[in-house]
């Protein structure tokens, strides 16, 4: 089943449930992105690597912890285009950052996964195994 996965910069959720989904689903690769992938400044930052972010400390010393390393990992903006052929569509972005073609999109489900964005090292490691866990319930 094509799968995405969504979260507001495609930075960490999005990108940790296509990690996790594709270890269990090599054969069939899911990919991620992003609703808002722009800096503070409203430059878009599709396309650049997540180890040119700032402030992401807690996020990569909490998936090096578990054996992966998300540095090497490219941001996407989604477009309405990018949704065509999916069968399923796992949305985690905060509900205001949700575009109304995502939100109308029938294939699309919400997973409520808090952002790691600003979050303790103690918070961060625990989202990895929600979206694991709910990665395994698929």
């Amino acid at each position: 089943m094509k799968t995405i996965f969504v979260c507001r910069g495609n930075v960490a959720r999005s990108q940790m449930a296509e990690i996790f989904y594709n270890e269990l689903h090599s054969e069939n690769p899911s990919v991620s992105a992003g609703t808002k992938v722009f800096n503070k400044e409203g430059v878009s930052q599709d396309g650049t690597r997540l180890e040119t972010l700032t402030n992401s400390e807690a996020l990569f010393e909490s998936m090096d912890e578990i054996g992966i390393d998300l540095r090497p990992y490219v941001r996407v903006q989604l477009t309405p285009e990018m949704l065509e052929g999916f069968e399923r569509v796992i949305v985690m972005a905060e509900p205001e950052t949700i575009p109304e073609y995502l939100q109308n999109n029938p294939h699309m489900t919400y997973w409520e996964v808090e952002d790691p964005k600003g979050q303790s090292l103690e918070r961060t490691r625990e989202i990895p195994e929600q979206i694991r866990g709910l990665v395994r319930g698929l």
